[in-house]
């Protein structure tokens, strides 16, 4: 993960403490603390409760400020843009819980039905789901071969490597049922959901603040991934 993604991704939690702060925080502290307009107002800009807003009121303004750099670069077609300007840091990490956790499409173009494709430039449904069945067993073939994983640093540093390995399953939605209801048989899409549990459960465990790949290999958690991919390519190729 890059480090503005990293520092992205800590400002989405910033920001939800912020609003919690403030809007149950502040009323909790108000409510149970005598002369409560006095205490914070203390020794001015060095008292704790006005280091802790201006703190996290930057950070969260920061965080607001990324999110609207990432809807005009990634997303300047959606709808987001009218509560991300007027709710500003109260709609931005739902914003960027929708994009960057969850990731839904982004919308960067105009949709225009009447824009005639040219025939060959379009690919058929049968060639969809032989394309998505062999990118998902290609990354498979990734994850079962650690000699692979390694040759990843000729594009990758090491410590992006592991970031980038779960990256290319998330590629991947488990919820677009259609899709790999079309390119797998219903045994096959079992395993599938299998091994994106063991996925999600490794990247709650390291919160995506993986090792370089060097050291992840030695992991339990990797050794669990790698040899669950293993079985899955015995038993669906």
């Amino acid at each position: 993960m890059k480090l503005i993604e990293r520092i992205a991704y800590i400002g989405f939690w910033i920001n939800i403490l912020f609003i919690v702060f403030y809007f149950v925080g502040m009323p909790i502290l108000f409510l149970n603390t005598p002369d409560f307009f006095e205490v914070i107002s203390a020794n001015g800009r060095w008292n704790p409760y006005y280091l802790s807003f201006s703190f996290l009121n930057i950070v969260a303004a920061l965080h607001w400020v990324y999110c609207f750099w990432f809807l005009f670069k990634y997303d300047r077609y959606s709808k987001s843009i009218f509560p991300l300007f007027f709710l500003n840091v109260l709609y931005a990490p739902i914003y960027y819980y929708r994009v960057k956790i969850i990731k839904r499409p982004l919308r960067n173009k105009v949709n225009k039905p009447e824009e005639i494709i040219k025939e060959e430039n379009v690919i058929n449904e049968q060639d969809f789901n032989e394309l998505t069945r062999g990118s998902i067993i290609a990354t498979f073939n990734l994850w079962a071969s650690g000699s692979e994983q390694l040759k990843l640093r000729d594009i990758y540093n090491s410590s992006e490597v592991s970031n980038a390995l779960f990256d290319y399953w998330n590629d991947y939605s488990m919820n677009d049922d259609d899709t790999l209801k079309k390119a797998f048989n219903p045994e096959e899409i079992e395993l599938l959901a299998e091994f994106d549990k063991e996925i999600s459960s490794v990247e709650n465990h390291y919160s995506r603040n993986f090792p370089p790949i060097e050291k992840f290999m030695e992991t339990k958690e990797w050794k669990t991934i790698h040899l669950k991919a293993v079985d899955i390519l015995r038993k669906i190729e």
